[in-house]
């Protein structure tokens, strides 16, 4: 998984208001207790978060005006935010994408739109091509769902995290690997920003939940039983590599919609009015008018 500059997304993430506690509610799925929130009434719109990141990515609820249209619920992913957070990457794999469907079950909702962001795209795929009767429409943003037989390079990113994870070692190193170049950190500034990034953090959990991210991939046959309306959504100045990543998932589905947003790169689209604008608009009508 390529990311991109996650020393910008840990700080976003920091900055990003969190959710009103008022709406927290937590629920067991097969043993493991998943924090959600859930504003507004309408159409049920699952909002899924990106690695390392947790349901304040999207902001507060409680205030977004989409929720005089639509029913927004937002989850803590298994390993992250206030989720029971397993070591084991066993714990992971598929059970990610069941954690949504058995919070639909839980809520009662018989089918949803998914919004899935970053590695949230993974998630969504995994749900749309395995409980394609659950799904209303699917928005993959800032990434493709994980298609077809899943290279080592996809994942070296998660693989080198997850390696330092296990031999305790300094996660400095980590956060120069995925910097850009031009960003010109020292050694000393990559350890001092991931003290800060990392600091209360379970990364052991990290570490588990992206290793199972591999197992995320799903056929291109089984995801064409999705009949559900799909976008894409990115920035302009996202990566080449998620780019192609999109160009390929669409081009093997024969279908989707594609939206990009203008001056937007992978860290920036998702606080672009226009994404949110573009979204309510697909959620609507199952196309972009």
């Amino acid at each position: 998984m390529k990311c991109q500059s996650l020393v910008t997304l840990f700080v976003l993430c920091c900055l990003v208001p969190r959710p009103v506690d008022a709406a927290d509610d937590m629920f067991d799925s097969n043993g493991v207790k998943i924090r959600y929130v859930t504003e507004g009434k309408g159409d049920a719109v699952v909002l899924i978060h990106g690695w390392m990141s947790d349901s304040g990515m999207w902001g507060r609820l409680d205030t977004n005006p989409a929720t005089k249209e639509f029913q927004l619920i937002a989850l803590d992913l298994r390993g992250h935010g206030k989720s029971d957070k397993p070591h084991d990457s066993a714990k992971y794999d598929a059970e990610v994408a069941a954690d949504v469907v058995r919070l639909l079950d839980h809520l009662k909702i018989e089918k949803a739109h998914l919004v899935g962001y970053s590695s949230g795209s993974f998630v969504a795929g995994k749900v749309a091509a395995t409980y394609p009767n659950r799904v209303q429409s699917v928005v993959f943003g800032g990434q493709a769902p994980v298609i077809g037989k899943v290279k080592d390079s996809d994942f070296s990113e998660v693989e080198l995290f997850a390696k330092l994870v296990d031999k305790g070692k300094d996660l400095g190193v980590y956060i120069l690997a995925i910097s850009p170049k031009e960003s010109n950190l020292t050694d000393e500034q990559a350890k001092a920003i991931a003290k800060f990034a990392y600091a209360g953090k379970d990364v052991k959990a990290f570490a588990a939940a992206g290793r199972g991210y591999k197992k995320l991939a799903v056929t291109e046959e089984d995801l064409k039983r999705c009949k559900a309306p799909m976008l894409f959504i990115h920035g302009g100045n996202e990566s080449d590599h998620v780019k192609s990543k999109v160009t390929a998932a669409r081009k093997a589905l024969g279908r989707g919609e594609l939206k990009v947003i203008d001056g937007g790169n992978h860290m920036t689209t998702l606080t672009e009015p226009e994404f949110g604008s573009t979204i309510k608009v697909f959620l609507r009508h199952g196309k972009l008018e």
